[in-house]
Formats: structure tokens, sequence, C-alpha cells
């Protein structure tokens, strides 16, 4: 299964999603130039890992559902799962 097979909702929170992150890993990188206080640093590495890591969550879970909803994708299914897995 391509991404393209998850649909355009599916599609468009993740890329949503990935420029919040960006965003974020942005924000860290400014924070490195200005010195900034090392604990502020690392909340806003952890804030974006997480989010990247939901964006990944919800991809496999979208995965899993058009898995689901097509009788004919069962290794498909097995792969989303494991996937998922792998990411929580």
């Amino acid at each position: 299964m391509n991404v393209e097979q998850l649909g355009e909702d599916p599609l468009r929170r993740a890329r949503s999603r990935l420029r919040r992150v960006e965003g974020q890993v942005r924000a860290v990188e400014r924070m490195l130039e200005e010195n900034a206080d090392c604990q502020q640093v690392l909340r806003q590495i952890a804030a974006a890992s997480t989010a990247l890591r939901r964006v990944g969550v919800q991809l496999a879970v979208d995965g899993i559902e058009q898995c689901v909803r097509t009788t004919d994708a069962a290794d498909d299914l097995e792969q989303f799962q494991q996937a998922f897995l792998e990411l929580s």
C-alpha cells in the first residue's frame, strides 16, 4: 500500500502536522543560536519528537483502517500493525 491509498483527508492532516513539527524544529534551531536555557531547548525537542511520533501513529492507524476496509489487504494490515507497534 502506498500513502496515496490512504485518501486525501489523512494525507492533508499528516502534512499539516508535519508543518507544525517543522516549525518546532526551526524554533529549536533559533533557541540554540540564541543560547537559550537548556531545559527549554529539551522541552521543545521533546514536544517536536512527540508530535512527529503522533504523525506516524496516525498514519499507521489510517493505514490499518484502510486495510480493514479492503478484504484483499491482509499482508498490508500485518505490516501496518507492526509499524504501529514499533511507533508506540
